[in-house]
């Protein structure tokens, strides 16, 4: 994608003015917490240019343009493959009989030797997989879930092979390490140290969760272990037996107290308590400023400040719509009285008409104007600026217009539609492991108490829902396993990093085996008779291709965003203060948001931690492997 030139980027960012730059500041400089915001644009500029060649000779940088390409082209071929099936697995007519006639019925069979064939991601794959009483159907349904092609399975060796190649013609010794210098982490061992952390408070509880999964299982007294293609049948049992406990009518399910206006409002009503801005909805000024009549313009309104930006809010799926749920930004926040506008048309009227001066776009004199965007002041701040839009996209079901019953949302859509706003609310600008930690702790934040009152209202007569009740069929919905699904993510995460070190490079670089070995050390359940070569599931890890040698950011910023909380709620306990109030909500407004990535996320939260009396400030503040193992421990429950 083409970027707009920065403002007199042309006349003043190259590598040796950078560099000259940089050498200016003396050690203490490097560390004063006022120059961090421009150090980081400069090394942001200085890491950019080396990481597209140009300090390498001519032959090495179009070395290193062809390895980009191909990097391109070869992740695009296997995240295309990550959604498809490498073959398709089957159920006899008699197994299939085991869940009644009528999913049995729903199947076709070959009349020879009466199975049906089955996609491995279809619905009947997965009917089979939590349902079926049987261990060998179990397993043959989830083994033909991990399978992958030798395609697939090539695509994503190469892929790796070529970011190791791309990492060391930049000086690097591996893709890691080209990932993680300018993340909180810092290194692939500094994020190995994490993750072993992590697994080492998170595996006992997984364990137990299993073994009590077992317990409370009478139907099956023999069953001392759970394989892997056993867990969905277990939690699906133990679900079962909990809902025949209790019955709630349809009338009366947690979805009728969500519907996406009341959330809306409630997060409306939130943000005004901690930090005093509210939503305003507002009309399109024109029929061309929104791209669907579905979408909702939100001005978000400071109570001193006044307007601070546009969230246009795309919910609903449609047809040609991608699915799931993502931010982005349409315009950033920005002074603009020190552009130098004319730069810009000097620099472009000098550039020969044949001569592309980003990626294929050539110079238009006809259209060489500067681009006007509305600008205001701020109180209290000099100069002008431009206002942030931002859009965030969901799937939701729209509403029915023909019952005119509202969109309603699944609890799961609740936690998405606050994460959204998280990003929404703070931004995007900063250390890919430290983007997450405000939208996680928006899902803490929604499933309080104190919050659940602002927005769980019934679409029909706006009664409240109640917390015990809230909080019971919560624990129902989740299952008591997630110490065993975190322990999942620790394996991708610790995956991530192993493929995305030396291995890559070896002759006979084998990603099946490193995906056994890593699983052998910190799956749960693991059992060694799957064998190294049944389970190829590593293929079909799309987030290999988005987010490689980072994947681990999301589960430190999970035990980040739960620490914070967990911190919040023992100060409020102990001044018998309100959870939810302005007095938190500066707290997290003024260490953890207000700087977007103008501040080095590591003192933030130590900042943060020194405020509330929680956490001593040493050794948050020099971040590096210390500060890792320490955050480890808080552990994810």
């Amino acid at each position: 994608m083409a970027h707009r030139r920065k403002p007199g980027s042309h006349s003043t960012m190259s590598v040796p003015t950078i560099e000259f730059s940089l050498s200016r500041l003396s050690p203490d400089d490097h560390q004063h917490p006022d120059l961090f915001a421009a150090k980081t644009v400069a090394m942001q500029f200085l890491r950019d240019f080396q990481r597209h060649g140009i300090h390498l000779p001519a032959a090495e940088r179009k070395r290193l343009v062809g390895i980009s390409d191909e990097m391109l082209d070869v992740g695009r071929k296997f995240f295309a493959g990550t959604g498809t099936s490498a073959r398709p697995t089957w159920v006899s007519k008699k197994e299939a009989g085991r869940l009644g006639s009528g999913f049995a019925c729903s199947l076709e069979y070959d009349q020879m030797d009466e199975r049906a064939e089955l996609d491995p991601c279809d619905w009947a794959a997965h009917t089979l997989l939590q349902q079926h009483p049987e261990e060998e159907v179990r397993r043959r349904i989830w083994l033909s879930q991990r399978q992958s092609s030798s395609e697939q399975i090539g695509l994503l060796e190469t892929l790796l092979k070529l970011r190791h190649q791309f990492a060391r013609l930049t000086g690097k010794a591996n893709w890691a390490e080209v990932v993680l210098e300018d993340k909180m982490a810092g290194s692939p061992e500094n994020v190995m140290a994490f993750l072993d952390g992590l697994s080492a408070q998170n595996k006992p509880l997984a364990l137990q969760e299993l073994a009590s999964l077992i317990t409370n299982l009478p139907s099956h007294p023999h069953q001392t272990i759970i394989h892997p293609w056993d867990r969905e049948y277990y939690l699906h049992l133990s679900a079962t037996t909990k809902s025949k406990r209790r019955t709630v009518s349809s009338s009366n399910n947690l979805s009728s107290y969500f519907s996406v206006g009341s959330c809306l409002e409630g997060l409306s009503r939130l943000f005004s308590t901690l930090y005093g801005i509210s939503f305003q909805v507002e009309t399109p000024e024109g029929p061309d400023e929104v791209w669907d009549s579905s979408v909702v313009k939100l001005g978000v309104i400071d109570e001193e400040e006044g307007r601070l930006g546009t969230i246009y809010c795309d919910l609903f799926q449609r047809e040609g719509k991608p699915a799931g749920a993502a931010h982005y930004t349409i315009r950033c926040s920005r002074r603009t009285d020190l552009d130098q506008d004319m730069l810009d048309l000097d620099f472009f009227h000098q550039q020969p008409l044949d001569h592309p001066i980003i990626d294929h776009i050539f110079p238009d004199p006809a259209l060489s104007e500067p681009l006007h965007t509305p600008v205001t002041t701020i109180p209290g701040k000099p100069g002008t600026y431009q206002r942030p839009i931002v859009v965030f996209s969901c799937s939701f079901d729209p509403p029915d217009p023909v019952t005119r019953q509202p969109s309603l949302l699944a609890w799961s859509d609740v936690e998405t539609l606050f994460h959204e706003m998280g990003h929404a609310i703070h931004w995007t600008r900063c250390a890919t492991d430290y983007v997450e930690l405000p939208s996680i702790l928006m899902e803490h934040i929604c499933r309080s108490a104190e919050v659940l009152e602002l927005y769980a209202r019934h679409y029909v007569d706006d009664r409240p829902l109640g917390y015990e009740r809230f909080e019971g069929e919560l624990w129902e919905m989740e299952g008591g396993s997630q110490a065993v699904g975190s322990q999942g993510q620790i394996v991708l995460a610790a995956l991530d990093q192993h493929l995305h070190s030396e291995p890559g490079a070896q002759t006979g670089f084998d990603s099946t085996a490193v995906y056994a070995e890593v699983s052998a050390r910190y799956a749960v359940p693991w059992s060694p008779s799957q064998g190294v070569q049944e389970d190829q599931w590593q293929a079909r890890f799309g987030h290999l291709y988005g987010y490689g040698a980072s994947y681990y950011a999301y589960l430190f910023d999970r035990v980040i965003a739960k620490h914070i909380w967990r911190s919040l709620q023992l100060s409020s306990a102990a001044l018998q203060t309100p959870l939810i109030s302005r007095h938190n909500g500066l707290r997290i407004k003024n260490h953890l948001l207000v700087h977007g990535g103008s501040k080095d996320p590591w003192l933030c939260l130590a900042h943060f931690f020194q405020n509330i009396g929680t956490q001593p400030l040493q050794p948050l503040r020099a971040g590096g492997k210390s500060a890792l193992q320490s955050v480890a421990k808080w552990g994810l429950l």
